[in-house]
């Protein structure tokens, strides 16, 4: 399109000038717009990608300035050092999904995303030279019949016909997003062949090759790689998922990732693409079933250079990268009442109890479909009913609309497995003998790092085994049986492998007043699900993180901390609105409703959830909830 000149501006700076050919400079529909996507284009934050400083779309010669980035590009680097591996290959992906979303958050799409247009600034990617003007003519995509004009390896299939190539949606870049990171991680392009008529043969009809890429990332990719658009993952759902199954061995992120990724996930008035959401399981709540919840905080970025040091490193502590849950299962809330021709779940004697009635597993679904981590402990209290009881705990399960599988403890009076259920059929992986004591409960502990679990009861460990399926990665955490009777109770489930973090909080069985996003508050049911939060201003916000970003112009943020609890409600709960009349019913000093209301008065199904309260806690139940207006 045109030539890229170093230039100094007039304070000494150094920057990049892109100079368009003269021979698209006379089309005024090509100048037109190059003067849109340069608008759209300094809507994009620079913290992931080359900023634009000054273009002039009217000059003889149309030109574009941009930050300079001086820093090695991806395909310099990999040329150099080799493949990337763990946190140097998980922060390049985190890094080019915060760019995308950024990008395509402006309402722009870059359309030749490949490793030499991803740069190192003091080691954090940025993405450079998007979405400028390509020309419109559809006949320029090709020189001849039987030329591509492009970097080939990293064109999704739409791209190789000039009839769709004209209108090029986000998912071009999510397909290249999937090339790129194959190419960090094994050196190679996932569709490469001999000559570009095997590459293009083989990106429209063959499976991409992905090589030694982590599991979760391999799953990332693949789906990035779908032939059809529509069902690839949109950036923003890539960068959900990297900061909710990111390698928790790896180092934290580096600051400015970490900025990077939560500003990104933050960003955008433009939609882009399908967003895939689980559907709501039941409207008695005062706010419907949330999404899963996404931790912010994650792994490591690239290191450009080996660390001086002959001393091996001290060994990082783990991070925490995603929810928690605690749950007494004494009340119907997070976890589900059910029956089919498999059994039966229903909550009595004192916890959840769940009945076999054939053959078939019965598993009791969450309402709210929250997605763990790789790394993540589970924690609760099992009683098997009878000599044919058996506890069944699966984790990294999938969603109800598409469950390829999970992992599956069994704890049985004398035996205790793992396996790997796929398609309904389970795969074991490991098994100990084991006497385990019926009608009395006991403590069930599973522990999963990425690549094994640890199941341990009362404390004892019994049993260890590897994770080594490809496709189960990441998911919910169920409970039920695989024959007679089991009942549960005083879940925990965490994200990560320590058992004590977070720590169960106080007010569980306490005293508290806090604000929190409430899941759920069910009346009838005596039970509420709360998340702790706190709402700080934008300008807050963004001072606290050091960030640039929309946010920095809202009101409020809601930050919340993704432990999310089920508490009982006293028998004479106070619920206290802002609506009947909101300047007379706000306290001014925590925003929270004062006035007293009916709970079908304080009850709203069509706002989103979850919805900010100020939540009076004595001994572990919920006596009084105040909705905060934020308005």
């Amino acid at each position: 399109m045109g030539s890229v000149y170093l230039a100094e501006d007039p304070a000494g700076r150094l920057v990049a000038v892109k100079v368009i050919r003269p021979e698209y400079a006379h089309e005024p529909e090509y100048r037109a717009r190059f003067r849109s996507e340069v608008n759209r284009a300094r809507e994009v934050p620079p913290f992931c990608t080359a900023e634009v400083l000054d273009a002039d779309p009217d000059h003889d010669t149309p030109y574009l300035v941009v930050e300079y980035v001086d820093g090695p590009s991806l395909d310099e680097v990999v040329a150099d050092q080799g493949p990337l591996t763990g946190g140097s290959l998980h922060g390049v992906s985190v890094g080019v999904a915060a760019a995308l979303a950024a990008i395509h958050g402006a309402g722009v799409v870059h359309r030749d995303l490949k490793p030499r247009n991803v740069l190192f600034a003091l080691g954090t990617p940025k993405v450079i030279d998007f979405g400028i003007a390509r020309p419109l003519d559809p006949t320029s995509f090709h020189t001849r019949a039987d030329q591509v004009v492009g970097t080939l390896a990293y064109m999704a299939p739409e791209r190789l016909d000039a009839e769709t190539d004209r209108l090029p949606t986000p998912a071009v870049d999510v397909f290249a997003w999937g090339a790129v990171v194959t190419f960090a991680g094994t050196g190679r392009t996932p569709f490469g062949g001999d000559s570009p008529a095997v590459t293009a043969a083989r990106i429209l009809t063959q499976p991409p090759r992905v090589g030694d890429l982590p599991p979760y990332l391999a799953e990332l990719v693949a789906a990035a790689l779908e032939k059809e658009p529509a069902n690839r993952p949109t950036a923003p759902e890539l960068l959900d998922r990297l900061l909710v199954t990111g390698a928790p061995s790896a180092p934290p992120l580096p600051v400015e990732i970490q900025r990077s990724a939560e500003a990104a996930q933050q960003s955008g008035r433009f939609t882009t693409g399908h967003r895939r959401r689980p559907g709501r399981r039941r409207l008695v709540t005062a706010a419907a079933a949330a999404t899963a919840v996404v931790a912010v905080a994650v792994v490591a970025g690239l290191a450009l250079r080996p660390t001086l040091s002959e001393d091996p490193p001290p060994a990082a502590p783990e991070v925490v990268t995603g929810p928690a849950v605690f749950d007494s299962l004494r009340t119907d809330s997070l976890f589900s009442v059910a029956g089919n021709e498999a059994g039966r779940c229903a909550y009595a004697g004192g916890g959840l109890r769940v009945t076999s009635t054939s053959a078939d597993p019965m598993m009791c679904g969450d309402y709210q479909q929250i997605v763990f981590p790789p790394s993540q402990n589970i924690s609760v209290r099992a009683t098997l009913g009878n000599a044919r009881s058996c506890a069944t705990i699966w984790f990294r399960a999938g969603t109800e609309e598409t469950f390829p599988g999970a992992y599956q403890v069994t704890v049985c009076p004398d035996r205790v497995g793992l396996a790997a259920r796929i398609d309904g059929d389970a795969t074991p992986v490991a098994s100990a003998d084991r006497a385990t004591a019926t009608g009395k409960a006991h403590l069930l502990q599973v522990v999963a790092a990425e690549r094994q679990a640890t199941v341990s009861i009362d404390g004892e460990t019994v049993l260890t085994g590897p994770l080594d399926e490809s496709s189960l990665v990441s998911g919910r955490v169920l409970f039920g049986v695989t024959g007679g009777s089991v009942t549960y109770a005083d879940a925990q489930l965490r994200s990560g492998t320590d058992p004590a973090i977070p720590p169960a909080p106080g007010f569980l069985t306490g005293d508290a007043e806090l604000v929190a996003a409430m899941h759920m508050v069910y009346d009838r049911g005596r039970v509420a699900i709360a998340e702790p939060a706190e709402y700080p201003t934008g300008a807050e916000y963004c001072r606290r993180l050091e960030l640039t970003s929309p946010k920095c112009q809202n009101k409020y943020v809601p930050v919340t901390s993704g432990l999310r609890a089920s508490l009982p409600i006293a028998a004479r709960p106070v619920y206290l609105d802002f609506r009947p009349n909101e300047r007379r019913c706000t306290d001014p000093a925590t925003l929270a409703g004062t006035c007293e209301v009916s709970f079908d008065e304080f009850s709203t199904l069509d706002e989103p959830s979850p919805f900010p309260a100020l939540v009076t806690i004595r001994g572990g139940k919920v006596t009084a909830v105040a909705r905060l207006n934020l308005h």
